[in-house]
């Protein structure tokens, strides 16, 4: 049984190709669909909405956390794919006893396309992964020419209590590559907790407010224009900053749009 070594340097024996896979991440649920993997995904989490028409016929098997382990056992998957970041550890353990699970932890765009290239490996199909990861960077090609750090932004994940990015995220890649200085990046923790005073303290220009994980309503957008009458205050589709798998496909249109 071949051998392939995740994302956190574990190393996963997988039935080569695998006939029934898992996806635990719902940007990698919609790049399976993408790279052709459509016949052999079996499950997903209920979290996992694209591609929209044809991700419903999937079996869901739970939240991203908070697995339904009984409808795993009956899908006898040969792949599950999970995230560091995003599943619980204990989780991926407990199921790693019965099923191979390969782990992705994603944190800018040369691990996104890492973790495409390597589901491409597994899979047999390295050459529709190849193609697809071409055609990621020419698009990403087409913000080379924002100059880069002119714009400060704040990036907020949360609400009540407010949370932030350091610069070990995704998230803070895509803001880089579109030319975006992010004021919290010298930040210890991936999505520390920050205050108020703290975002009017580093002055950014913009201050972001997503879609998801927390979906920042146009009444929230307000109440954040009168606190912050310095920064213009921007909402904006979370999933184009945070999801690293085909959506990056249509990201950078996306980030030269909002600017």
């Amino acid at each position: 049984m071949p051998t392939f070594t995740d994302q956190i340097g574990r190393n996963v024996q997988i039935d080569n190709p695998p006939e029934k896979i898992v996806s635990l991440v719902p940007s990698i649920t919609e790049l399976l669909f993408e790279l052709g993997l459509e016949n052999v995904l079996y499950g997903r989490t209920k979290f996992c909405i694209y591609p929209k028409e044809r991700v419903e016929k999937v079996e869901t098997i739970g939240g991203v956390m908070g697995l339904d382990y009984h409808k795993i056992q009956k899908i006898q998957p040969d792949l599950i794919i999970g995230s560091k970041e995003e599943n619980g550890m204990n989780e991926i353990n407990e199921i790693n006893k019965q099923y191979p699970v390969w782990v992705s932890n994603v944190t800018n765009l040369e691990d996104a396309t890492e973790m495409i290239r390597s589901i491409g490996e597994i899979c047999r199909i390295s050459e529709k992964a190849e193609e697809t990861i071409r055609k990621i960077r020419k698009e990403f090609e087409k913000l080379n020419e924002i100059p880069e750090g002119v714009i400060k932004g704040a990036y907020l994940v949360w609400k009540n209590p407010l949370y932030t990015i350091n610069e070990n995220t995704f998230i803070h890649d895509m803001l880089r590559r579109s030319g975006i200085e992010n004021v919290f990046a010298d930040k210890q923790k991936a999505y520390p907790k920050i205050l108020e005073k703290e975002i009017q303290d580093r002055k950014p220009d913009y201050i972001f407010l997503p879609s998801e994980p927390y979906n920042f309503t146009e009444k929230e957008a307000k109440e954040f224009r009168k606190k912050f009458p310095n920064s213009e205050i921007k909402r904006v589709n979370g999933e184009y900053f945070s999801w690293y798998g085909s959506h990056l496909l249509n990201a950078p249109s996306y980030f030269k749009q909002i600017l």
